[in-house]
């Protein structure tokens, strides 16, 4: 089946030239940063992966997965609601979680408004839509 949030994150893909690194300086089992680059500019971003999906072999997903953290970021009140999704200390990682703004506001001004075009509900309960972006191994 063709889902077109797949089709448009495939297309986000190609259009701004995204490279996602090998996941980094883990913070615990599936919460850790990977360097995210669009066109020329690079950010690391804070990544959970509790299922275990990032892999090199799916740079779509893995694209999901950043835009999915991102948007847990604009979703959350502050700090301890954030790092409560993290499920981590928050004084661990505030320096980083007060970068997160200008990081989302530079990501914003490339690529428009950040929308992981896939519900959390989707993700969460592993749909249709989810099990055929985990499918997805063509850029």
């Amino acid at each position: 089946m063709n889902y077109h949030e797949i089709t448009l994150l495939k297309s986000q893909y190609k259009k701004y030239e995204i490279k996602i690194s090998e996941p980094y300086k883990i913070v615990k089992s599936g919460v850790f940063f990977v360097k995210l680059t669009i066109l020329s500019q690079s950010w690391n971003i804070l990544i959970d992966d509790e299922f275990g999906d990032f892999t090199s072999k799916n740079p779509i997903f893995n694209w999901f997965l950043v835009l999915y953290a991102l948007e847990t970021y604009k979703e959350s009140q502050d700090v301890l609601e954030w790092s409560n999704e993290y499920n981590v200390n928050p004084v661990n990682l505030l320096e980083y979680y007060k970068e997160l703004a200008t990081i989302l506001n530079e990501i914003e001004a490339i690529i428009g408004e950040i929308d992981p075009l896939i519900s959390s509900f989707d993700y969460t309960l592993r749909t249709g839509i989810i099990n055929a972006l985990l499918d997805e191994h063509d850029v």
